[in-house]
């Protein structure tokens, strides 16, 4: 567009109260827009010659301002927009113009600056004596509209976390293009002398000085789990290890979730407007993973919002919901930065189906999801619990699957720490040429500080691959998981010897003579550890060895756990042994090799027996296996003799 000279005006004092209904949101993300605003002037052209009405829906409704005509628009120029702050009915804030930002968004894509007024945003008696808000966490996606109600943009960008009330607004003629149109992104772009057109007044406006300033996106509302600090607290911890590179797996992997608000079918009935609150989630029921923004404009069916990307995932699978608010609230110290608490979030509407550089849109209708379920047993079988999870974007399944099985660990529990558990799981997928099929496996585990936080890994591993494959396009159809609590504590089971059935009853096998030719019966001795104590001792079932005549000298008997597939052991000058495993890494050549490698996951609760004896010439090897009812680790071995 073209750039005018600059004319120095002065900017009007900030409306008093705001005309009407409106609401407000706000949202951050990862990138950050970094700016170093330098006095410039703001363009003042002379009105130009009218032209025919800009629409932002097809159907030649809802008029939008071109970008050119906001930025002719005199500094001081009055506008108004929408907003929640609470409930579901948008309330009304003014605001006035102030300038913009040349390529503020990307080559060509300028960022438009307004001064928003409201009692929220300022802080009044009509709010209860709060500190102004400023632009919050939430209000991303706000209309802002002209005097005739012609759609200019959304509220997008904010300056840091200080509760001014200067907003960044992304043109509703670059949200009108979302998904249909290639964009340059704008990571960080410093304003210079040249590209940043405001008035010296405009400078200086609510006690901010814009030079040098940095505008950031408004947060959102990121929400995940269900409502309680103290399972966000496990949540953040567990999304932080989602697996994989996109952008749903580095939102997942933030850290900043707030807790979700409470959900039901009759929550929040009415449907999504224009100012009212949004939220875009990748899952639904037991275990929310999303954001909380704000509409901008609805076509029919299809729904606008945000202003800035979520994730900026581009084609994308979330579900939408209308939201209600409780409240704003400020952040008196500027810190963290004033953010919309969430009241109650209704059931999904539709689908989010673009996530862009300028904003979210979906439309209301179908929801295309697959379930997760957590069944929970108690040491007994008897069933405990269920949780049920629909996830609407595959990448974020395994994810899902890890923080759910580990939020019903923990729950049923009551406690973080210890815990000892079976775990079984069906990965129901549909193959590219629409076969189905699925992955059944099991798995025990224990752990003394943090079981649910490894209670759940080896699902969601197995998802992980599945959906991250390299070789077809998979869809997961369902993901059952039956979770059984054996115990409350860590219990695990330590080789701690063999035995050998000799003279009438069990005897050490170490150090023990046995005779060649004849059968002798083995058995494995294992010390039962009780958070991480001797706590009784189990002997698994008898093997037996019949001795080859021609054998000679002696042997040993080997006990290991079979998660222990190798290890390199070394000694030193004390005598002190120090063993490392070594895992063996086995690539899959295809899907159906992949396939095979996962169902071949070797069970925590094997124990592999090898017995080796020295005959005349050469040696004979056995091998024997157990399974335990737990957690198997270690080793033990014990040397005999054979005599003739």
């Amino acid at each position: 567009m073209a750039r005018q000279a600059p004319t120095e005006l002065q900017l009007p004092p900030a409306p008093a109260a705001p005309p009407g209904p409106a609401r407000q949101f706000r949202r951050r993300l990862t990138a950050a827009l970094t700016i170093a605003l330098v006095a410039g002037g703001l363009v003042t052209a002379a009105a130009p010659a009218q032209a025919a009405e800009s629409y932002f829906c097809s159907n030649s409704t809802q008029p939008y301002v071109p970008v050119a005509t906001v930025e002719s628009y005199a500094a001081g120029h009055a506008v108004s927009g929408l907003s929640v702050t609470n409930g579901t009915t948008p309330e009304a804030f003014t605001g006035t113009y102030v300038g913009f930002i040349a390529d503020g968004l990307g080559t060509r894509k300028d960022l438009l600056l307004f001064r928003l007024s409201s009692p929220t945003i300022d802080g009044t008696e009509a709010t209860g004596g709060l500190k102004g808000a400023g632009i919050w966490a939430g209000m991303s996606g706000s209309p802002v509209y002209d005097e005739d109600g012609r759609l200019i943009g959304a509220v997008a960008y904010s300056l840091n976390f200080e509760n001014l009330p200067i907003a960044g607004v992304t043109p509703a003629e670059y949200m009108k293009s979302i998904g249909s149109s290639a964009v340059s992104s704008a990571a960080k772009v410093r304003a210079t002398a040249a590209n940043l057109k405001v008035t010296a007044a405009g400078l200086k406006v609510a006690g901010a000085n814009l030079n040098n300033s940095s505008f950031n996106q408004v947060k959102t509302v990121n929400i995940a789990g269900k409502a309680g600090a103290k399972q966000n607290a496990f949540i953040n911890t567990a999304l932080a290890r989602t697996p994989g590179s996109t952008g749903v797996a580095s939102f997942l992997r933030s850290k900043n979730f707030l807790p979700a608000a409470s959900t039901s079918p009759a929550a929040v009935t009415q449907p999504l407007v224009a100012g009212g609150s949004i939220a875009a989630t990748y899952t639904s029921g037991d275990l929310l993973t999303g954001a909380i923004g704000t509409v901008t404009a609805i076509c029919g069916d299809t729904v606008w919002a945000f202003g800035h990307p979520m994730a900026f995932e581009g084609e994308s699978k979330m579900l939408m919901s209308n939201v209600s608010t409780a409240m704003i609230v400020p952040d008196g110290a500027g810190f963290y930065g004033s953010y919309k608490q969430l009241s109650q979030i209704g059931s999904p509407v539709g689908m989010i189906t673009q996530d862009r550089q300028f904003g979210i849109r979906g439309s209301v209708g179908t929801t295309t999801t697959f379930p997760i379920t957590v069944a929970v047993q108690n040491s007994a079988g008897a069933a405990k619990a269920n949780y049920q999870v629909a996830v609407a974007e595959p990448t974020a399944a395994a994810s899902t699957v890890y923080s759910l099985i580990g939020t019903a660990a923990y729950e049923q529990l009551d406690q973080f720490g210890a815990g000892s558990a079976a775990v079984t799981w069906t990965i129901n997928y549909r193959r590219a040429n629409g076969e189905t099929a699925s992955l059944t496996n099991s798995q025990v585990v224990s752990d003394p500080g943090s079981f649910p936080y490894v209670v759940g890994s080896d699902p969601a591993a197995d998802i992980a691959a599945i959906v991250n494959n390299e070789f077809e396009d998979v869809s997961i159809t369902s993901v059952a998981v039956t979770l059984k609590l054996t115990s409350a504590s860590t219990v695990s089971y330590r080789p701690s010897g063999v035995q050998v059935f000799t003279k009438g009853k069990w005897n050490t096998l170490q150090g023990a003579r046995l005779k060649a030719g004849l059968t002798y019966s083995f058995r494995p001795a294992f010390k039962i550890m009780q958070n991480g104590k001797p706590s009784g001792t189990r002997v698994g079932s008898v093997a037996k060895i019949k001795l080859k005549s021609t054998a000679r000298t002696g042997g040993t008997f080997a006990v290991t756990a079979a998660n222990q597939l190798e290890e390199s052991c070394t000694t030193d000058a004390a005598g002190n042994t120090t063993c490392t495993q070594i895992e063996d890494t086995v690539e899959a050549a295809s899907f159906d090799e992949l396939m095979a490698i996962l169902d071949d996951l070797q069970p925590n609760s094997g124990v592999i027996g090898t017995a080796t004896y020295r005959l005349k010439k050469g040696s004979v090897d056995r091998a024997f296996q157990w399974t335990l009812p737990g957690v198997v680790t270690g080793t033990t071995t014990a040397t005999f003799t054979i005599r003739k």
